[in-house]
């Protein structure tokens, strides 16, 4: 590591752990302490107060991701969940500008995420159409059949992005078509099966109180927004989750994969599959994202510096409720990328053979802290966050005592973790770019 990397690092250990603003003493250490509840008809509300500004936001969380499309119908949890979205009158789009409030939609694989965004005054209106359009969507086959060509339009910016195109293919190649690897906007074979018949079903089965959750972010108090939702939200027809499927069995590693892109840079991957999702291996997951290629100081920030080797170095995180993988990638120029390839593969494995030193990993911790603060300042990511736990299964408290748990991170059951789990007989390499005539590979086309 490099002196002015170390003495980097020195400056953030020295930094005194940081509290999250408006942190309660009694142990949550994320904004105020949220007040979670549930109302008449099952859907869970979490209720947090935040004085900053006069401003509402709200997740509106679906248990029903790309793990729900049935087998065979990949992209019908995205397309009910952009249904739930489609403005039916002319009007309740001119309300919701005149109100100066707005919405979107993120989907997962493991739920779908409505953000709702409006000034305090304005959220009983913002709301109650909103919650109106998710509560009886249109579901026509004009508006089928134009959504359906929306998803063919994604689909073909999804591969042609380096980074999306590796995401959707670590997801089939660790969990199959049928799960997390489902193609989150369908392909031509899945959208021809999906009709009107198949989307009612899931919307029926899936868009109930019981499986749903309000995440809600504002400055007013209680008593002034909890009828609110109350009244909004009573609408939403009352139903428990749907039974769970199977569990996903551990595939074994799959053979490194190797995939023809025309570009003037190869994307190169390592990826490992970690343990199933919980509390202490979410932290532990987190924290060596970071070690490992985030930040100042981690095992990958060398790279930055090898006179042009790579550029657009990263970890990434990728948790699920049922498994959580983690990538290193790079990008190169493509007249380096072996070399380049031959550098990421030395060093990962250098830093699993040697572990992690106390002052690392501590440094490691100030850096995941400060990240966590900063990501979740805003009340929309913020709420998105606690949303995400909810989710995952991993319950919105974690977002409170997520720095508690960084802090009881010991050096030994890090480094367990670390070479338990990112052994190199574990790893699975892809490449995305020119790789020769012999290696085009015509299932992703």
């Amino acid at each position: 590591m490099s002196k002015a990397a170390w003495f980097l690092l020195g400056l953030l250990l020295a930094l005194p752990p940081a509290a999250a603003p408006g942190a309660d003493a009694a142990g949550w250490r994320l904004g105020r302490e949220p007040q979670a509840y549930i109302l008449d008809n099952g859907l869970t509300v979490v209720l947090q107060r935040d004085q900053s500004a006069p401003i509402t936001v709200a997740q509106l969380l679906v248990r029903g991701g790309d793990r729900d499309d049935p087998p065979g119908l990949s992209g019908l949890s995205y397309l009910a969940a952009r249904l739930g979205l489609e403005i039916t009158e002319q009007s309740s789009l001119q309300k919701l500008m005149d109100l100066g409030s707005s919405f979107s939609l993120s989907a997962g694989g493991d739920y779908s995420l409505v953000t709702i965004r409006s000034l305090s005054r304005h959220f009983d209106a913002t709301l109650a159409v909103v919650a109106g359009m998710i509560r009886e969507p249109l579901v026509s086959d004009l508006r089928v059949d134009g959504l359906k060509d929306l998803m063919r339009h994604l689909q073909k910016t999804e591969a042609e992005n380096p980074v999306a195109l590796m995401r959707k293919i670590l997801a089939g190649s660790f969990y199959g078509a049928a799960a997390y690897g489902a193609a989150r906007y369908g392909d031509e074979a899945s959208l021809a099966r999906i009709g009107r018949k198949e989307i009612q079903a899931f919307l029926r089965s899936h868009y109930v109180a019981g499986n749903m959750v309000a995440v809600v972010v504002s400055d007013l108090d209680e008593a002034a927004i909890r009828p609110v939702l109350a009244r909004r939200l009573a609408g939403i027809a009352a139903g428990e989750s749907p039974p769970s499927r199977p569990s996903l069995p551990r595939r074994p590693p799959q053979p490194d994969r190797a995939v023809a892109r025309q570009t003037a840079q190869v994307l190169v991957s390592l990826t490992v599959q970690l343990p199933e999702l919980n509390a202490g291996n979410f932290v532990l997951a987190a924290l060596l994202e970071t070690w490992l290629g985030k930040g100042i100081g981690s095992r990958l920030w060398g790279l930055r510096s090898r006179g042009g080797l790579a550029y657009g170095v990263n970890a990434e995180l990728q948790p699920n409720r049922e498994a959580m993988l983690l990538s290193v990638s790079l990008k190169t120029d493509v007249r380096r990328s072996a070399e380049a390839q031959a550098e990421l593969e030395r060093i990962v494995k250098e830093a699993v053979a040697g572990g992690s030193a106390a002052p690392e990993l501590e440094a490691a911790k100030a850096y995941v802290r400060a990240d966590f603060w900063r990501e979740n300042e805003t009340r929309e990511r913020r709420a998105a966050t606690l949303a995400f736990l909810e989710g995952t299964g991993l319950s919105y408290r974690l977002g409170g005592d997520f720095a508690r748990l960084l802090d009881e991170v010991s050096l030994e059951s890090f480094n367990g973790f670390l070479r338990t789990w990112l052994a190199p007989e574990r790893w699975f390499t892809l490449r995305i770019g020119p790789v020769g005539e012999a290696s085009q590979d015509q299932a992703l086309k």
